[in-house]
């Protein structure tokens, strides 16, 4: 028989439906883990969110849906730096990158966002590449030759540029919704992001624009 003397670990490794989510049946509400008020959707909810923007605003849908996943990002990393310290006991800044980026991916991964990899390799050119697998968006909507997925992208820059206290701009170079088994993202200085948009609308591939930048 052990004893266990003193105050408990805290647990960091909540992310599975049992430690993550808490469901109140009585008021039809669930929250997270951090108090989020949570909400379940089937794929035909997001298809049809998706229709109707399209239908309501056209080409602009894709403006909307960034500048809305921007303004979450933004928010959401900045409710999440207050987290991060109470968690852990320090300051998001003074913490490996590595460590803060997946800490705060892995709620969204464990509420259907996709998994994702983050490739600061580029960090010195100011670029961020990031790569998301299972797209909720582009899984949802399938391959309909075209790039889906722009609230990520919005996401990701806002993301960014609370990280690097300044606006960063994101673009999707790749998606599953156009034949490729995963997304992919770049995320950077605003005429970097012009560019790369650019050479995307001239033919040029991911690996191009990657080998480009």
């Amino acid at each position: 028989m052990s004893v266990i003397i003193g105050p408990q670990p805290v647990k960091h490794n909540i992310y599975n439906l049992e430690d993550f989510y808490q469901f109140d049946p009585e008021r039809g509400t669930i929250q997270t883990r951090n108090a989020q008020r949570a909400v379940m959707v089937s794929e035909d909810f997001i298809a049809g969110l998706i229709a109707g923007l399209d239908e309501e605003v056209g080409d602009a849908a894709a403006v909307v849906l960034y500048k809305c996943g921007y303004q979450w990002g933004v928010a959401d990393m900045k409710k999440f730096e207050a987290t991060f310290a109470r968690e852990f006991g320090q300051d998001m800044q003074a913490t490996h990158i590595n460590m803060v980026m997946e800490t705060w991916w892995w709620p969204l991964q464990t509420m259907g966002w996709g998994s994702w990899e983050v490739d600061l390799s580029k960090g010195d050119q100011g670029i961020v590449v990031v790569n998301l697998y299972d797209s909720a968006i582009a899984k949802t909507l399938g391959e309909v030759g075209k790039p889906v997925c722009y609230l990520y992208a919005g996401m990701f820059a806002g993301v960014m540029s609370h990280l690097a206290r300044r606006p960063l701009s994101g673009i999707e170079i790749q998606c599953y919704a156009m034949g490729a088994t995963y997304c992919r993202f770049v995320v950077g200085a605003e005429s970097r992001i012009n560019a790369v948009e650019f050479w995307l609308e001239e033919g040029a591939s991911a690996s191009d624009v990657l080998a480009k930048l």
